[in-house]
């Protein structure tokens, strides 16, 4: 019986206490409403604002930039690079288009296009400017642009940085990419006598990708590496 009361006068202090934290929470609420109501309205505001200006500004600009880049892609798809950059007439190039647009994804995209532009002309620094400044997730694009970094920086003579972004290129585990760009740190590191760092590699390729398409050349490189 006395368990029981226990028991009992237990719960009671239980229900009260939870009502005192109510009671609190309730009060808490009571004293400070208007400043609850200003802070909802003001993430209601933030969230509309956020939305007028995806549906209003960027959502525009970017149809834009995506009809304004369409002609620079057509020079380039006929090799005309110089075109390409500056734009013809009333087409912009992509130059242009990174300057309105710089922002967007068109405009992202535009440098890509721009650094490969003057990389085909043969100005390595420019292209590793524009190149640089390109970002995506894609997981063929972006090993791609990192790789002509790379290629960009062994035209200029600096084997190092070549092989760094070789690496980059080469990182995301892709079955075409990734042994394509490992090869290519591999004859950087042989054209500098690396031969141990370019065997690593090379055997890498061999054992990880059998079915990669230029595997042949790869084990004359072996070769190559072992008895050079």
């Amino acid at each position: 019986m006395a368990k029981n009361v226990k028991e009992e006068e237990s719960s009671i202090e239980v229900f009260d206490k939870a009502d005192e934290v109510l009671n609190s929470g309730e009060a808490f609420i009571e004293k400070n409403q208007k400043s609850i109501l200003i802070g909802l309205g003001i993430v209601a505001l933030v969230v509309v604002g956020a939305i007028l200006l995806k549906n209003q500004y960027f959502e525009p600009r970017e149809r834009e930039a995506q009809e304004s880049i369409f002609m620079a892609e057509q020079f380039f798809a006929i090799d005309s690079f110089q075109l390409a950059l500056d734009g013809k007439d009333d087409a912009m190039g992509f130059l242009e288009v990174i300057e309105n647009y710089g922002s967007t994804d068109a405009g992202n995209l535009a440098k890509a296009y721009a650094g490969i532009c003057y990389k085909k002309l043969g100005d390595d620094e420019a292209a590793i400017e524009y190149l640089k400044k390109f970002s995506a997730d894609d997981k063929v694009v972006q090993p791609s642009v990192l790789g002509s970094v790379g290629d960009c920086y062994w035209n200029l003579g600096d084997v190092n940085k070549a092989v760094s972004y070789y690496k980059k290129a080469a990182g995301e585990d892709n079955e075409i990419m990734t042994p394509f760009y490992n090869e290519r740190a591999a004859l950087a590191y042989l054209s500098i006598e690396e031969n141990d760092k370019a065997l690593a590699l090379l055997e890498g390729i061999v054992k990880k990708y059998p079915g990669y398409s230029n595997i042949m050349e790869v084990k004359k490189y072996i070769e190559f590496a072992k008895n050079k």
